[in-house]
């Protein structure tokens, strides 16, 4: 059982974290690549994409697609498809329990890769808002977030990524791995977590 009380500051991922998007963003990205790259071309970027969970998608497109013009195209087309597709993904178990729980009694940050616009509307969308601290997201890292926010005491991060792995390490925050909703491998993490945990609900 994770002692909770010890935090200061919650920091929550959101894809696969807060909301069950993991499976529909990748079925997104994979139509508007194949709708706008050659098909050699559209295996890779895709590849890259889903092996680099909670990367910015301009940092990991930009490396496969040279042409801006393409480039923000993809990007418009994909913002648009999550927007009428994620809304009708489901929260993850638990997890707008959790918040409301502890909103009170400790400052609550979700920091993701995503699209910080697009994630403001679907935060808003699952009446979360009111219990949200600050919301960071793409094209800013999260440790760009994190650099900016400076947080002061003890503070633990519950992600789902390798990337969400590395970034607790690099601010020595303890780390959560949330394992129900994503195909990140616990034996792929390079750095120490202090617990697993499918989702929320054994945490209320």
């Amino acid at each position: 059982m994770i002692d909770l009380s010890i935090y200061k500051n919650i920091i929550l991922d959101f894809d696969g974290v807060i909301l069950d998007a993991n499976s529909q963003r990748k079925l997104n990205m994979k139509f508007v690549l194949d709708e706008n790259l050659n098909q050699e071309l559209s295996i890779l970027a895709y590849d890259y994409f889903c092996k680099n969970s909670g990367v910015s998608r301009n940092v990991k497109l930009g490396k496969f697609i040279e042409d801006e013009f393409v480039l923000n195209k993809v990007l418009r087309e994909y913002y648009e498809l999550n927007l009428s597709t994620l809304p009708k993904c489901d929260l993850v178990n638990g997890v707008k329990e959790f918040i409301v729980k502890f909103h009170n009694s400790k400052k609550i940050f979700i920091l993701t890769g995503a699209d910080e616009k697009e994630v403001k509307i679907l935060v808003s969308d699952k009446n979360l808002n009111d219990y949200i601290f600050y919301l960071g997201g793409g094209p800013k890292s999260k440790i760009q977030h994190l650099k900016e926010l400076n947080l002061d005491g003890d503070t633990v991060f519950f992600g789902d990524s390798q990337y969400d792995n590395f970034t607790a390490n690099q601010y020595k925050f303890d780390f959560v791995f949330v394992d129900g909703y994503t195909n990140t491998k616990e034996e792929n993490f390079e750095y120490h977590y202090i617990a697993k945990v499918k989702d929320f609900s054994k945490l209320l």
